[in-house]
């Protein structure tokens, strides 16, 4: 999941007009063949998942190998659906490096809390990653809504005030809602919020995925952010 940096750093979240429907569709459909592709491929998702012992005797690339694999076919059809979901609903908010971003911050997440509890002896599957680029999504919505806000202000656009309005309570919404479900899953419930799985679910990996795709979105974004000042002072001087 590597990108520019440069790419990263110079885009803007928007709202509206944030790449057509061929683009979404190419990536939507990347990530559906390559998940559904290793889990039907003999032998591949068994290659790749997480093993504790493996990673001990030096298989570091399984923190994140494991997260393009799954434990059942289920399991990968049912995070494949969600990441087209996540990626075309966003889409009309977010350009498409920025939903990455948050993704990336998602494995970032998870590999990290795979790799430091040692009662995770083995693991599999995107859903922390995906809890990242929902999480991460939202926050950027949120800082494309105040970006909006302030353009609006500027131009005395009530319309678009609306909207950003609008924007901002979607994405807390949103953010309010996962935390809401990571509660409940910290809970130990005995089954997921929405009747349990077929799978056993690793939930750490749900809440460092949210935190890691959060964290990594603001990072990048406070930094544009803090950049772009320091150089319009510099141009009022």
């Amino acid at each position: 999941m590597w990108l520019p940096v440069h790419r990263i750093l110079n885009f803007r979240p928007v709202i509206g007009g944030a790449g057509g429907p061929a683009a979404w569709g190419r990536l939507a459909t990347f990530f559906v063949l390559l998940t559904l592709g290793l889990q039907i491929w003999p032998g591949a998702s068994e290659l790749l998942r997480f093993s504790r012992a493996d990673y001990e005797r030096g298989a570091v690339w399984q923190l994140l190998s494991a997260q393009l694999v799954h434990l059942s076919n289920w399991h990968a059809a049912a995070n494949a659906f969600a990441f087209a979901m996540i990626i075309f609903t966003c889409a009309s908010w977010l350009r498409w490096p920025l939903q990455m971003l948050a993704l990336c911050g998602g494995y970032m997440g998870v590999a990290v809390v795979v790799a430091l509890d040692p009662n995770c002896s083995y693991y599999a599957g995107a859903s922390g990653a995906l809890h990242g680029l929902l999480a991460g999504n939202a926050v950027s919505m949120a800082f494309a809504a105040r970006s909006q806000r302030q353009s609006a202000d500027a131009h005395c656009n009530s319309l678009r005030v609306s909207s950003s309005r609008w924007t901002l309570g979607l994405s807390i919404a949103v953010l309010g809602l996962m935390a809401l479900k990571l509660w409940l899953e910290a809970g130990s419930l005995p089954a997921a919020p929405l009747g349990g799985w077929r799978f056993p679910v690793y939930r750490p990996a749900h809440i460092a995925g949210a935190l890691g795709g959060m964290g990594l979105v603001l990072l990048v974004l406070t930094f544009r952010a803090v950049t772009a000042a320091k150089v319009n002072a510099e141009c009022r001087q």
